[in-house]
């Protein structure tokens, strides 16, 4: 048992390491992490593409001869083109996308605080307010996507590295008390 356990400890000291690695990498770069995200997802619709072509060229396979597969595999590989082609304007897309949703949650948000209204007290000014934010935050993003994705992106790398932190605190923390303890 006591083997069982130093593995665990070892595991979550590792685990917390790279939780603090990988924050660190997307706090201070955080535009090489977002291209390497498109990249990544570039490369598997790459893959994809390929494997429907491959399936739709191979006698026995059960997409072989099939329009479909044939078609699906050339779409997936111009997309993968495009990606590859124009990373920075990918992730701006992807950010634009997500500006727009956060436009139409908001919106969609201060429509029904407003109903809550009808139920009395005031927490409908507070669901209001944080609905008219949500809003708002769509549009700067809409405004600025690239900019406000890489601040997401080292807000996230902030919260992994916090977390690590926090998680190789609390191991030691275990740790010394083992020891203090003798168990």
């Amino acid at each position: 048992m006591g083997s069982f356990m130093k593995t665990v400890q070892t595991n979550a000291i590792v685990q917390a390491a790279l939780f603090m690695a990988l924050g660190l990498v997307l706090m201070f770069v955080p535009d090489i992490t977002l291209v390497t995200i498109v990249y990544l997802v570039a490369a598997v619709f790459a893959v994809s593409g390929l494997v429907s072509i491959f399936a739709y060229m191979r006698p026995g396979s059960p997409s072989y001869k099939m329009s479909g597969a044939l078609t699906t595999g050339i779409f997936l590989l111009v997309v993968a083109l495009v990606m590859f082609a124009f990373p920075a304007a990918v992730a701006g897309f992807f950010s634009m996308l997500l500006g727009g949703v956060l436009i139409l949650c908001g919106v969609a948000n201060l429509v029904r605080s407003a109903g809550l209204r009808e139920f009395g007290g005031n927490a409908w000014i507070a669901y209001a307010v944080l609905s008219l934010v949500v809003a708002i935050g769509g549009v700067v993003v809409i405004w600025n996507p690239f900019a406000t994705t890489m601040v997401f992106v080292m807000v996230l790398g902030a919260l992994l590295f916090v977390n690590g932190a926090s998680n190789l605190v609390v191991e030691m923390s275990v740790r010394r008390h083992v020891r203090e303890r003798n168990i």
